[in-house]
């Protein structure tokens, strides 16, 4: 049963704030575990998505057991451009994901990754929003992070943080880069899989989603290697390319992987060493897109 938003308001003025875990910040929002048809489940999230005044953007599905459907909404586009940051935080993702004959809903907790981005603005209207259109069980993902951790996030002593971005290319005029980037994704796309461009008019900004499809630093080799705990991190996927005035850049992936896997352990089985291969193969499969024809 959905819950009516001046409510939502109440427990966020009297309660702790939703987005919150008893000890800090969680990265996802559990929607629901229902006994339910993928297609038809995907069908119905869409819908009410669309209804609550959300954009589309992109759908993709890694695997058969695996939906993310990407949205935006016109109040992130709208926050100041001076944080730069919110560019990455745009596409917002619900995930479907099948464990044990059960779906799992879940979302990106903008609140999280807002204060990880380093964007000034409040975006706890469009958590409410989300919650009020898909519910809201409980927040997981490992410990939570409390706002000043999160705004100098690093995995570990010498790993990057969020200024720490991938310089992918730079270019003399934003529609050059737009026409690289695009032939680079065609040239690339056995590694690489084109699934959205977001362009925002009149900022020259475009944000490009991308599947990384083959290697150690593919969506189904992490996914593999580090998400099996109870409740998936689908809503992770997927990887983002950011082109600003001419210059290509995306999120470090020894930065961004830990983001979305907070309580990763350092070591043993399904630890950040099961993945120690990964953003070298992400970084490399991005870079490509600037290399040459594809072996």
């Amino acid at each position: 049963m959905k819950t009516p938003v001046r409510l939502l308001l109440l427990m966020l003025l009297f309660l702790q704030p939703a987005w919150a875990g008893e000890s800090g910040i969680k990265p996802y929002v559990l929607s629901s575990n229902v006994a339910a048809d993928m297609v038809q489940k995907v069908i119905e999230v869409k819908e009410a998505l669309l209804a609550g005044g959300f954009e589309w953007v992109a759908e993709y599905a890694p695997d058969a057991d695996r939906h993310i459907v990407l949205i935006t909404h016109d109040q992130l586009k709208r926050i100041d451009s001076g944080d730069s940051g919110r560019y990455f935080l745009l596409p917002l993702r619900v995930a479907i994901t099948r464990v044990e004959g059960k779906l799992q809903i879940s979302y990106t907790n903008p609140v999280y990754y807002a204060h990880a981005y380093r964007v000034s603005t409040d975006v706890s209207g469009i958590l409410l929003r989300l919650q009020q259109i898909l519910g809201m069980q409980q927040v997981f993902g490992a410990s939570g992070l409390s706002v000043e951790e999160l705004a100098t996030y690093r995995y570990s002593y010498g790993m990057e943080q969020f200024d720490d971005q991938l310089q992918l290319a730079s270019f003399d005029t934003q529609e050059q880069a737009l026409t690289e980037v695009e032939r680079g994704l065609e040239r690339r796309s056995g590694q690489l899989e084109r699934l959205f461009r977001l362009d925002l008019p009149g900022q020259s900004a475009t944000l490009f989603g991308v599947a990384i499809k083959g290697g150690p630093g593919s969506d189904q080799a992490i996914t593999a290697a580090v998400d099996v705990a109870p409740l998936r991190h689908t809503a992770r996927m997927p990887y983002t390319v950011l082109v600003l005035r001419g210059s290509v850049v995306a999120l470090h992936p020894r930065f961004k992987l830990p983001l979305d896997f907070p309580g990763l352990a350092r070591t043993g089985e399904h630890s950040f060493t099961a993945i120690l291969r990964a953003p070298g193969a992400i970084e490399q499969a991005l870079r490509g897109l600037f290399d040459g024809p594809e072996e």
